[in-house]
């Protein structure tokens, strides 16, 4: 098991490969360059990047990445799925951020691109990234934020552990925390 000093660089679970992604990885998708399929050795969908995810995190990522370059493993996985012997694609995003003023929590958030959706790979990602964030031993809070309606966020929340807390940071977010 990871340390807390320890970064992984990949997660496996039975049908998912979880890649950290890298300041390379980050540059690219944010130039929107071409080359990330090639730098994470997969085939990118045009439905990449997913409608949930923010831009803003993105440059958020490469400040964090550029503090402290041991914190990759802690910001966002990209899901990749080997589909019928093909190459792997990239069908969505999970990750355990850290804020930097309070490495004793950390937040989960996931996404799927709407084809991969309904095949239960953002539990087994979500899954997966509590167990690292877990045995590193260095967070004792693990929360997320996710809005009312996402009634299939709520529910693999739920099936994680987590519970409903009361609003989000963000306006009509919920916030839920991992018992």
């Amino acid at each position: 098991m990871p340390h807390a000093t320890q970064i992984a660089s990949s997660i496996t679970t039975a049908r998912l490969e979880l890649v950290a992604i890298t300041p390379d990885s980050l540059t690219s998708e944010q130039a929107s360059d071409g080359r990330l399929g090639q730098i994470l050795n997969c085939r990118v969908t045009s439905e990449w990047p997913h409608a949930d995810w923010e831009p803003h995190v993105l440059q958020l990522l490469q400040e964090r990445f550029a503090e402290d370059p041991t914190e990759i493993g802690w910001h966002r996985y990209v899901l990749l799925r080997p589909i019928n012997g093909q190459p792997a694609t990239l069908i969505g995003s999970v990750g355990g951020f850290r804020w930097p003023n309070d490495h004793d929590a950390a937040e989960v958030g996931y996404a799927i691109l709407p084809e991969f959706r309904l095949r239960g790979y953002a539990l087994e990602a979500t899954k997966a990234m509590l167990t690292w964030i877990e045995a590193t031993n260095s967070v004792k809070t693990i929360f997320a934020h996710t809005f009312p309606h996402l009634t299939g966020s709520i529910r693999i929340l739920e099936q994680c552990g987590f519970t409903l807390e009361g609003p989000g940071k963000e306006e009509n977010t919920i916030r839920y925390r991992k018992q």
